[in-house]
C-alpha cells in the first residue's frame, strides 16, 4: 500500500476537509479526492462522508483512523532512524504576534526538541498578511496564521472572539470618536475595528500606533484608548469594554499553512506536534 494514501487520509480526517488537507500536503484538491478514493477502493470500504461544510469519518474510518496514525507516526520514526538527515537542519517558522499563543507554542516546540534534538528551529513573529508574503516567498517553511473562520473553514486549528479592551472605568468620550491604538502595519485587527465601527456608523480616531502589541497594550492600560485583541490578550488592568455602544466583534481564526514548495519531513512533524497542543489548548482568560 502507498503510504501516501494513508497519509491523505490523516489529514482529511484530522482537518474535516479535502480543501483543507489539500493546502496542508500542497496538494490539488481534486488529487486529494482521487486519493481518498484509491484507499476505499483498496479496502472496499467507505471512509468518509462530505457534507456541505466538513467531511466525518465512517465507522470504519474510525477505525482506520486510530490505525492509520499510528502507521504515519511509525514511518517518520523509521525514516528519521534511517535518514536522519531528513529531520535535521532548521525549520523557519513564522508566528502570529499573539503573545498568549508561546505558551502552548513553547510547549509543543519542547516536545518537537525531545523527539527531533538535531533539528534547529528559527522564529519569526508577525502579522499574518506580512507571514504570508514571506511563505510565498520560500523565506519561511511554514506558518500559524490568523485568518477569517467564515471564509477559510477548512483547516482551523482555533476559533477565539475578537474583544474591546480598555483601562478600568473606561467610558466613550462625549464626543462618540472612538480614540483606537493599533500595531502598525498591517494589522489585520485594525482593519476589523475600523470596518465594525463604519458598519455601526462610528466614528474613530488613531491615538497611538505602536510597532509591539505590548506598546499597545499599555497605552490601552494607561486609559488613552481601546484596541481589538483576541479574547487571551486580555491583562491584569485592563477589561472588555461593557458599553452596548460599541459594536460586536467578529471571531478569528488560527490554522497553520506551508510554504508552495514541498515541505521538508521536519517541517511536516513540527506542524503535526503544533496541530496536536493547539487543538487540545483551551483558550484560558488571562485575569483582570
Amino acid at each position: 500500500m502507498d503510504i501516501g494514501l494513508l497519509r491523505t487520509f490523516t489529514a482529511v480526517a484530522a482537518l474535516g476537509s479535502f480543501s483543507g488537507a489539500a493546502q496542508r500536503l500542497n496538494m490539488t484538491q481534486s488529487t486529494v479526492s482521487q486519493q481518498i478514493a484509491r484507499l476505499e477502493e483498496h479496502f472496499g470500504k467507505q471512509l468518509l462522508i462530505r457534507t456541505t461544510r466538513r467531511c466525518h469519518l465512517t465507522h470504519d474510518g474510525d477505525e482506520l483512523m486510530e490505525r492509520a496514525s499510528q502507521v504515519v507516526a511509525l514511518v517518520d520514526e523509521m525514516e528519521h532512524a534511517f535518514r536522519p538527515e531528513l529531520s535535521s537542519g532548521t525549520v523557519v517558522v513564522g508566528v502570529v504576534d499573539d503573545s498568549y499563543l508561546f505558551a502552548p507554542l513553547t510547549r509543543a516546540l519542547a516536545e518537537f526538541v525531545e523527539r527531533r534534538p538535531t533539528v534547529n528551529i528559527e522564529i519569526r513573529a508577525g502579522m499574518s498578511a506580512d507571514l504570508l508574503r514571506e511563505l510565498k516567498a520560500r523565506n519561511i517553511e511554514l506558518a500559524l496564521l490568523r485568518v477569517d473562520p467564515e471564509v477559510e473553514r477548512a483547516g482551523l486549528l482555533q476559533t477565539s472572539k475578537l474583544i474591546w479592551i480598555s483601562a478600568p472605568n473606561w467610558q466613550i468620550p462625549a464626543n462618540g470618536v472612538i480614540p483606537l491604538a493599533v500595531v502598525g502595519g498591517t494589522c489585520n485587527y485594525h482593519k476589523v475595528a475600523l470596518e465594525t465601527l463604519r458598519r455601526a456608523n462610528l466614528q474613530s480616531r488613531r491615538v497611538v500606533t505602536c510597532s509591539s502589541l505590548e506598546g499597545v497594550l499599555e497605552v490601552v492600560r494607561a486609559g488613552l484608548a481601546v484596541s481589538v485583541v483576541p479574547e487571551g490578550e486580555l491583562r491584569r488592568g485592563m477589561q472588555i469594554v461593557n458599553d452596548h455602544r460599541l459594536p460586536r466583534l467578529p471571531h478569528t481564526g488560527l490554522k497553520i499553512s506551508f510554504s508552495e514548495q514541498e515541505p521538508s519531513l521536519a517541517a511536516k512533524q513540527l506542524a503535526r506536534v503544533i496541530e496536536n497542543t493547539l487543538q487540545n489548548q483551551v483558550p484560558l482568560r488571562r485575569n483582570a
